[in-house]
């Protein structure tokens, strides 16, 4: 994965038709391989893989480390099986390009091969989630949480890019746009390439969670109720010119039923995020395995699903003060053995 690998995404490049076909979504073959690189091993060699390892005494560089093991960590939910590139969110590319990278230290190289590093050996390094749980309590944008998830093995997304407005705009192409001689069959085909896929599904509310107790089907053959379990309830909700435009402040009468997505996440036992302390109204990240649809993608089920919190880095992302990474001895290229920015002339100070 070289660094045009590192993309950063946002949702509305998923509406042009251009991205109609399924094999957009999931790919056309195997997951891809990792293998170890040249690059990968200089960069075992590197300053920043010492101090991930090890931590650092130096204040500028604990900005440095936690800002990347911060950027590792949320991009970590969205590994995924279709192809090489990795997301990164758009607020985060911009921290990392104007609040981490120097003439001398080219960021986005060494974020790339940390990920390269995790996907490799398949799991974050024991070592690197020790530094960030050291770290955490003095560089609170740490989330050890999403860092514990991809330390016990990356579990990856069947891909990135088949987000929550992704499914809802192809089930409205796909299905509820079908012309006549295609309807019959438009939503049994939509459930046959859309359902049972491990998804991230970010940007959620969350109402509640508690232990629930499935209601036994009526019938005599009807199969028995499943166990109890931990179940939450989400909301996603649909854009909307009158609640997220720039009059939305001036509305008159009474408010309007904000359009939205009901999600029913049952969720595993053991989970990242303490859910007890989590607060109803929260914004959180929902991976698992989409398992059923009803009213036209209205209510979903996802299975085996875990809760992240998820943070709006357009609200806040300063990450490092650019002055204390430009003085970190480790911000420094020695990966490529040059900087990306090079002197002119013959003769010139170096």
């Amino acid at each position: 994965m070289r660094s045009q690998a590192l993309l950063a995404l946002s949702l509305s490049l998923l509406s042009t038709p251009a991205l109609a076909q399924k094999e957009f979504f999931f790919g056309t073959g195997e997951p891809p391989v990792f293998r170890e690189a040249d690059m990968d091993k200089r960069f075992l060699r590197s300053r920043v893989y010492q101090a991930l390892n090890t931590g650092t005494p130096d204040a500028g560089c604990a900005q440095l480390v936690g800002a990347l093991l911060t950027i590792v960590g949320e991009s970590g939910p969205f590994l995924h099986k279709r192809d090489e590139n990795f997301f990164v969110d758009p607020a985060l590319i911009q921290t990392l390009n104007t609040q981490l990278s120097t003439p001398r230290f080219p960021a986005s190289m060494f974020l790339v091969s940390m990920m390269r590093r995790v996907l490799i050996d398949k799991k974050l390094p024991a070592e690197w989630l020790q530094t960030a749980v050291a770290l955490a309590p003095y560089y609170p944008p740490l989330d050890v949480g999403k860092l514990r998830f991809i330390a016990d093995g990356v579990k990856p997304v069947d891909s990135f890019f088949f987000t929550l407005p992704a499914i809802l705009e192809r089930y409205d192409v796909e299905v509820l746009k079908a012309n006549t001689m295609a309807a019959s069959v438009a939503d049994a085909k939509f459930r046959d390439d859309y359902l049972d896929k491990e998804v991230g599904f970010g940007g959620l509310e969350f109402i509640d969670a508690k232990l629930e107790k499935p209601k036994k089907k009526k019938g005599r053959n009807a199969p028995p109720p499943e166990p109890p379990a931990l179940v939450a309830r989400l909301v996603y909700y649909l854009p909307d010119p009158t609640h997220d435009g720039p009059l939305s402040g001036l509305t008159y009468g009474k408010p309007k039923v904000r359009p939205a997505v009901t999600i029913t996440a049952r969720l595993k036992e053991s989970q990242y995020l303490d859910l007890a302390q989590l607060p109803k109204g929260s914004r959180v990240l929902l991976r698992g395995r989409f398992w059923e649809y009803r009213k036209a993608l209205k209510e979903l089920e996802v299975r085996d699903a875990l809760l992240f919190q998820d943070r709006d880095w357009t609200q806040n992302a300063a990450l490092a003060d650019p002055a204390a990474v430009a003085a970190c001895p480790l911000a420094f290229n020695d990966l490529t053995g040059t900087a990306p920015v090079q002197p002119g002339g013959f003769g010139g100070k170096r």
